[in-house]
């Protein structure tokens, strides 16, 4: 908290509009006289010999420090008296940087400082004219964040008017943009992934209906493994929490611009003006991008250019259409203010079936079976196929029987992952005979190709129809935060969605609908097409499961779970699945 007030105090100091509080920002003179990366605020003008002198008289009144360096009075001072805001506009070294970073860690002491730099720049333009666009002149100018400051230069340019200019983009910015002072404005520009901490998504959701607003592109973002505790798991988490109204979006400040501009009328109807007819030349610009991206423009959407976006730049208006083609999907799917909560028909649950998902889970060991796993996602309300257990070829026959025809059989181990690989399956088995066979090759298989695994016998389970696959389930990551995760399971790779749990609703349909626009064309342009709402229920479930067994889980894997057509008997079936609990050493 008090951490919080600090930076609150230093937002204050550098935006008071009667500058009564100028005193308290000191500016070493080098600082002073760089406009690129420090203008239109207000502070004293210091020699950057003196500014460690200047800290220690300013005492606790000090609210912001500008320098170029850090030389060792300054760093001095700092680590005895430090500011709330330190902007280092110079390089600095890793040494330095590393004991900047320390200096007040701890976020509820009065000593806490926050850093923005190195290489910072922070920038209060004039303002600008207003432009001609009424919903445009109704909106206060956004701040601008980049993670260098060329780019920052090239995105104010683009957007015109602008309430601040920030480089690079601070972990710590949402603190600021909570402030009444802030609040108002709209953030538009880039998170390089350093900046990508947890509490961007708490901002996200603080905003509610003005979240789809925010135009913020994240930088560096890393490809987890979908395995607990696996690095880079929080800040892929926040980056598709920072993209989940527009999916990805060109890194390009006129891209930017362009559709920040859009967001102002998403549900309505939008007539070009007499300026903004497009020309001839424009058009054909237009058209060869999207003969030259055809995966790209294969949506219905990308069909002509959108009247929202001017095609001054007809590239940029190209690249900006699909993300704004699936902000107002989304929209329409999730309208700003409305809980979709009654969309989904969530059936309650059965709580003689979750008292036996608990039995389960509290004998097995740490890795579940794909049976052992089955039982506890059936008792949470999880689709899953009909299927049973033998130990031999004739109890395979027997319960292939009772399923009925066609059937699959797979080997059940906790040390097999790939079994496709060791020739552990066996597909469209068509009668108790070829059941017979099919085990015992299985079970020769395993034998020779994984001498060391453990088997525990065979799974006979029915065959499902054709559908859309994807892999979708949730994991522990390092911070003990749960990631509900899902994608679709195509030849070319697609990436899969993160978001953090816990899930409502509206959280759940925008990650489906995430999830469903990387389908392979012609998916999601007809009837039978998959329903985000289907998917959208069993993300939910997934996140109850976390929920209700606490920290126990480490990780839930549903691989494939498969989307069937619509008018089947079940809206999906889940085929393999694997469960990794806490060891019950660990007192869970």
């Amino acid at each position: 908290m008090e951490a919080h007030v600090r930076l609150s105090e230093a937002l204050e100091a550098l935006l008071d509009p009667k500058r009564s509080l100028a005193d308290t920002i000191l500016v070493s003179a080098e600082v002073a006289n760089d406009e690129a990366r420090w203008s239109g605020l207000p502070g004293r003008v210091v020699g950057r010999a003196q500014l460690g002198r200047a800290l220690r008289e300013l005492g606790e009144r000090a609210r912001v420090v500008v320098t170029r360096e850090v030389d060792p009075s300054l760093l001095r001072a700092i680590l005895d008296q430090p500011p709330a805001l330190l902007i280092l506009t110079g390089a600095g070294s890793p040494e330095l940087l590393a004991d900047l970073e320390r200096v007040g860690k701890d976020p509820g002491s009065r000593r806490a400082m926050a850093l923005l730099g190195p290489n910072a720049a922070l920038r209060r333009p004039e303002p600008a004219p207003a432009r001609a666009s009424a919903s445009e002149e109704s909106r206060p100018p956004p701040i601008a964040v980049a993670a260098e400051l060329d780019e920052l230069v090239r995105l104010h340019e683009a957007l015109g008017a602008v309430a601040l200019a920030i480089a690079p983009t601070p972990p710590w910015l949402h603190r600021w943009l909570v402030h009444p002072w802030l609040a108002a404005h709209d953030l538009v520009g880039y998170v390089p992934a350093e900046a990508l901490s947890l509490a961007w998504i708490d901002w996200l959701r603080a905003l509610e209906e003005r979240e789809t607003k925010q135009v913020l592109i994240p930088l560096g973002t890393p490809e987890a493994a979908l395995e607990p505790r696996s690095p880079g798991l929080e800040q892929a988490m926040v980056a598709h929490a920072l993209e989940r109204w527009t999916g990805p979006v060109y890194p390009a400040p006129r891209v930017l611009a362009l559709l920040h501009r859009a967001t102002a009328n998403l549900l309505g109807d939008h007539e070009r003006g007499p300026d903004e007819t497009p020309q001839a030349a424009d058009l054909a610009m237009w058209q060869q991008a999207r003969r030259a991206l055809p995966h790209f423009a294969e949506t219905l959407a990308m069909a002509r250019p959108d009247p929202a976006l001017t095609l001054r730049i007809p590239t940029a208006a190209f690249l900006a259409q699909r993300p704004l083609a699936q902000l107002r999907r989304r929209v329409d799917v999730c309208p700003p203010g409305r809980d979709p909560s009654g969309d989904l028909d969530l059936e309650a649950r059965n709580p003689e079936m979750i008292a036996r998902a608990d039995v389960v889970l509290e004998s097995a060991t740490e890795v579940l079976s794909d049976q052992e796993s089955k039982v506890v996602l059936r008792g949470h309300g999880i689709e899953v196929t009909r299927q049973a257990f033998a130990t031999s070829a004739s109890g395979a026959a027997s319960f292939a029987d009772k399923i009925g025809y066609p059937v699959a059989l797979k080997a059940l181990s906790p040390d097999l992952r790939r079994k496709r690989e060791v020739g552990a399956i066996e597909l469209d088995v068509a009668n108790a005979a070829a059941t017979k066979r099919a085990y015992a090759q299985i079970v020769a298989n395993v034998e020779e190709r994984a001498p060391m695994a453990r088997l525990d016998g065979v799974v006979v389970a029915e065959m499902i129809d054709p559908g859309l696959d994807l892999r979708c389930g949730g994991l522990r990551t390092r911070s003990g935060d749960v990631a509900i995760f899902a994608q679709v399971q195509h030849e070319l790779p697609t990436e899969p969605l993160l978001a953090r749990s816990p899930l409502d609703a509206r959280d759940a349909l925008l990650m489906a609908e995430g999830v469903l626009s990387a389908a392979p064309l012609p998916a999601r342009r007809r009837a039978s097409d998959p329903d985000a709402r289907v998917l959208a229920r069993l993300l939910l479930h997934l996140d109850s499961l976390f929920r209700h067994t606490g920290e126990r889980l480490l990780l839930v894997d549903l691989d494939p779970v498969r989307l069937l057509t619509p008018g089947d008997d079940r809206e999906y079936v889940t085929l393999d699945a694997r469960i990794v609990q806490r060891p019950h050493l660990e007192g869970l």
